[in-house]
């Protein structure tokens, strides 16, 4: 009887997941079906909770690749399906390692979070899709990223799972332990900044639609939207968002930008295609009336911006070329650290501009191209990450949202609306931390996780001969 409802209902394991996505504390339940599952077959228990999962929160690549890169339906549709296979892979992996050693339910939770930290990292990386999406609006269970970094909200998530899991199996005192354990992490007490500065800003949000951003007829009407919102501006820095400036970008050709900066007082950071030495970057340009500066993107989307052994395919000219370095911009005495699209999903560019003394994090982006499909939805999530791991307060811009302020506690402040045009206007009291125990020594959680999986095969196996020896 209980393997034939087992069968049924295994089917149905993604389905609080994605009801998760959206009402964030389910996560703290939706987990507790897989658990109960992977003790009696870990690899289906895993495939059946998570793929269809990863597929619903890709899903806006198809529409990103068929409908705006002109993809056939079929192949972004492949494409989609694979992306979330890849995904899918260290996730069962971790489930294989899981059966192989035959291991207490109690160590599963590490080896999960292992094998995530290895998608992050593996081949181009893929810091997408983590555990902590489901629980980024929630400061107070998230504030100990600061200390061990946004992994080990992950590992929380699943342990709160586990022990309810305990609970309704009535042992109560492992789920008593894990749920006593994690009550601790909420009560770690917060920080006070050493000091403030403070700034004016606008947020400029365009709006334009992603079929209608490239089109040749339409790009002196794009930044015309973009200038008229700006102009009489009475900020201190203006921010538009990636590939805002819709030409190729030259301080000697583009004389609108000029003319806008000589016009006004305010420094404008904005999105914008540049050439240097025949290589094309994906940028953010710092323009004011006493200084013009660069930042390059130097997280590239694979398949978008480069194409992966694209030296072995014979196509460097279809790709962009990665920036090198960290630059901080200097303007209206504010320290700010910019970073592009996908970049915002990278702890190590955030982490690094914090220790390199910014002030503020920007996220420059352009998430059009999902429309308002999950995935248009799955990248912001990561900027909350950023802001807390760093005790830093973070901005975000994009084309048609999500454009918002983030504090330091990753509580948003202030947004604009999606798919609306439009300029958000504040003063910024921006709290300045000192470097956080993340920022100092938290990264190296994801390390000594993935250390403590790679050895936990070879212990069991050790501790398994050593009880077979005849005494």
């Amino acid at each position: 009887m209980l393997d034939k409802l087992y069968n049924k209902t295994i089917y149905l394991a993604s389905l609080p997941l994605i009801a998760a996505f959206f009402f964030s504390w389910l996560s703290f339940i939706a987990f507790i079906p897989f658990l109960y599952f992977l003790e009696k077959r870990p690899i289906k228990s895993t495939i059946f909770t998570f793929l269809p999962f990863l597929a619903f929160i890709y899903s806006g690549i198809y529409k990103s690749t068929h409908v705006y890169y002109g993809l056939n339906a079929i192949f972004a549709l492949l494409l989609v399906i694979g992306l979330s296979i890849y995904h899918l892979f260290y996730l069962a992996s971790s489930a294989y390692v899981f059966k192989k050693i035959k291991s207490n339910l109690l160590i599963f939770p590490i080896l999960f979070v292992a094998f995530e930290v290895l998608k992050n990292k593996a081949l181009y990386g893929l810091p997408l899709g983590n555990l902590n999406i489901f629980t980024y609006n929630l400061p107070f269970f998230i504030k100990d990223a600061s200390i061990f970094g946004s992994m080990f909200v992950d590992l929380k998530i699943l342990y709160l799972n586990l022990a309810l899991l305990y609970l309704l199996k009535k042992e109560f005192k492992k789920s008593a332990v894990l749920a006593g354990a994690i009550f601790l992490s909420i009560l770690i007490p917060t920080t006070k900044p050493i000091s403030f500065k403070h700034i004016s800003i606008s947020l400029v949000q365009g709006n334009i639609p992603q079929d209608e951003k490239w089109e040749n007829n339409l790009l002196s009407r794009n930044l015309n939207i973009y200038l008229s919102l700006s102009k009489g501006l009475k900020s201190d820095v203006v921010f538009w968002p990636e590939s805002a400036y819709p030409y190729l970008f030259s301080k000697i050709y583009s004389k609108k930008i000029e003319n806008l900066i000589h016009s006004n007082s305010f420094s404008l950071i904005f999105g914008a295609v540049i050439k240097d030495k025949e290589k094309y970057y994906n940028s953010v340009v710092l323009y004011s009336k006493n200084q013009l500066n660069y930042y390059n993107k130097q997280k590239l989307v694979p398949f978008a911006e480069f194409m992966p052994f694209s030296a072995i395919l014979k196509m460097e000219n279809y790709n962009l070329t990665e920036g090198k370095k960290n630059v901080i911009f200097k303007t209206k005495g504010v320290n700010i650290g910019p970073m592009v699209c996908y970049e915002e999903n990278y702890p190590s560019i955030s982490r690094l501009y914090k220790t390199s003394g910014i002030d503020i994090l920007t996220v420059f982006t352009n998430d059009a191209w999902f429309d308002k499909t999950p995935t248009f939805y799955l990248f912001p999530r990561s900027d909350i990450y950023r802001a807390v791991e760093n005790k830093t307060m973070l901005i975000r811009i994009a084309n048609t949202g999500l454009s918002f302020i983030v504090a330091p506690d990753g509580k948003i402040l202030n947004q604009l609306p999606t798919d609306k045009i439009g300029v958000l206007t504040t003063q910024l009291n921006i709290p300045l931390y000192t470097k956080t125990v993340y920022d100092r020594f938290g990264w190296l959680f994801d390390y000594l996780i993935v250390l403590f999986a790679t050895f936990l095969p070879f212990y069991r196996r050790y501790k398994s001969q050593k009880q077979t020896q005849p005494h």
